[in-house]
């Protein structure tokens, strides 16, 4: 029981994860549709926050999907 809400959590935060990883990368494209300029600070904590959400989906995934050795 308590492994199938573990789980049930990791999905969940795996799912919220996407949904802001797909946010992120829709400001970034309405920034490059718009033509826009944005300040260096602005452009790096957009990147640094794209980067921040992947490794943490990995470490998810890492966490749900078991290691298989063949």
């Amino acid at each position: 029981m308590t492994n199938l809400s573990t789980l049930d959590k990791l999905q969940q935060q795996l799912c919220e994860l996407k949904l802001e990883e797909r946010r992120v990368r829709s400001d970034i494209k309405n920034l490059v549709r718009k033509n826009s300029t944005i300040d260096f600070f602005q452009a790096k904590q957009l990147n640094s926050l794209r980067t921040g959400v992947k490794s943490r989906i990995k470490s998810v995934e890492a966490k749900i999907m078991p290691n298989i050795i063949a």
